[in-house]
């Protein structure tokens, strides 16, 4: 399955669905979000796996990542998330852990709604637990 997004104007927020991806389709989504009219600096940005079954290899999230750095200046969000039902998920806990080693504020969380409340919570990346 694609990777998919949707945009909410109202609760400024793209949540992006579907199956573990490539860097390559990585890069096709942020192209086709960064170009979309509803776009606007500042958005949140989440990563919904709860519907994916195939996690990728910390080889691909290294890849991964790269294209998030690239893309991050051209998108500007305020934050970005990453929502896994796996208590343990190594591809999320790489992106994770490349994040913060790039400054990018972007944490994974296994609860939807901890998610949401961290990237509406604002600029200070500990005002929040994780899960």
């Amino acid at each position: 399955m694609a990777l998919r997004y949707e945009i909410d104007r109202i609760q400024q927020l793209v949540t992006i669905t579907g199956e573990y991806s490539d860097a390559a389709e990585w890069e096709d989504l942020f192209r086709r979000v960064q170009a979309d009219p509803r776009l606007r600096p500042g958005y949140a940005f989440l990563r919904d796996l709860r519907g994916a079954s195939t996690p990728v290899s910390a080889a691909t999230v290294v890849e991964i990542i790269a294209v998030v750095r690239r893309f991050w200046s051209h998108l500007r969000p305020s934050r970005a998330a990453i929502v896994t039902p796996r208590d343990v998920d190594s591809a999320a806990l790489v992106a994770h852990a490349l994040a913060d080693a790039e400054n990018l504020p972007l944490q994974a969380f296994t609860s939807y709604e901890t998610a949401l409340n961290w990237l509406r919570a604002g600029e200070d990346p500990d005002d929040m637990e994780e899960d």
